[in-house]
């Protein structure tokens, strides 16, 4: 309660300073700014890039995330606020992602910020719906008959899972509806950002095609997190199994040592020797049971946000994902 009260404080003096400064301005379609395009702002990095790549050199995209910030912990500042509401586009993940930004979204004039939903079109899944798959030792290691698979697991209490860029093919619907945006927004460079918008699909389409091929090339289909999960829509989209010491994402809590003995347990059992961990994050669980295992860690990225040297040297989001595909193929072994 206390930060929906901040929040709608922090707009009433964002619009309060845009009247004081006469910075309001009254955008159409395709109007663009002094520089001669379009201003977009974006919450998260995978639409971030999204929109850059699609834009290209009609648009000045910028993230409101600082390089390096953690996305969960997140809250506008007044600066942000006003940024978004002078902007022509406003792109962000959805309200399961980021309630703060609906909220914002919500509240801009729409007929001068275009409010872009990036995950429309998208299934959203449960958290609750996500079972906690394990492997059978002998299919976790070769997995010879495919259609053999003996599922038991738990669920998680969890409302949706937000990380939907994690399947390539969310992430091209993504790639999709921003490309309708831009559109609409800029109609006289439209060829320009489908054509865009096509090439850097056929990438994500091509990334997605690599995924199916490491798994199943294989030599099991299990891995193991020790870092807060947020990995449902890629566990799911590319047939894994998994094992974590984290339900979800949440900062609110820690495992409890009987989740880490759980997990600990499992990685004996299996002979499983790797175990990964969230970017951004100082790994400690990871490292906890890494040491316990003799398993080794290694990071596989949520997306959710790059350190300031990745950003800085241009980073893609298809980079990230080429990583975590590397990453897959190596704790697949």
């Amino acid at each position: 309660m206390k930060r929906r009260i901040y929040l709608v404080f922090g707009i009433v003096i964002c619009f309060l300073m845009m009247m004081m400064t006469g910075c309001g301005r009254n955008i159409s379609a395709g109007n663009e700014t002094s520089s001669g395009k379009l201003t977009v702002v974006t919450t998260l990095f995978p639409q971030y890039d999204f929109a850059r790549q699609i834009g290209g050199e009609y648009a000045d995209v910028s993230l409101v995330l600082l390089p390096g910030m953690e996305s969960h912990m997140y809250d506008p500042t007044p600066g942000d606020m006003i940024r978004i509401s002078e902007a022509d586009m406003f792109i962000y993940t959805g309200a399961e992602m980021e309630p703060w930004a609906q909220e914002l979204a919500d509240s801009v004039d729409m007929t001068k910020v275009q409010v872009v939903d990036a995950s429309s079109g998208v299934s959203m899944m449960k958290e609750e719906d996500e079972e906690h798959e394990h492997a059978d030792s002998e299919e976790a290691s070769a997995h010879e008959d495919e259609n053999s698979h003996d599922h038991a697991g738990h669920h998680h209490e969890h409302t949706y899972d937000p990380h939907i860029w994690l399947d390539m093919q969310n992430a091209v619907q993504m790639v999709r509806n921003i490309e309708d945006a831009f559109c609409k927004a800029d109609p006289e460079h439209k060829e320009v950002y489908q054509a865009n918008a096509e090439a850097y699909i056929e990438k994500l389409n091509a990334l997605d095609a690599e995924l199916k091929e490491i798994v199943s090339e294989g030599s099991r289909r299990d891995i193991v997190f020790g870092g807060r999960f947020a990995y449902g829509y890629f566990i799911h989209g590319y047939g894994l199994e998994y094992e974590s010491v984290y339900d979800s994402c949440s900062a609110d809590t820690e495992p409890s040592m009987a989740q880490m003995a759980d997990v600990i347990n499992y990685m004996k059992e299996h002979h499983v020797k790797y175990i990964l961990y969230e970017e951004l994050s100082t790994p400690n669980v990871a490292r906890a049971i890494a040491d316990a295992t003799g398993a080794q860690m290694l990071m596989f990225s949520t997306c959710h946000n790059v350190a300031k040297d990745e950003f800085e040297s241009g980073i893609t989001f298809i980079d990230l994902m080429q990583q975590n595909a590397d990453t897959l193929r190596k704790a697949l072994e």
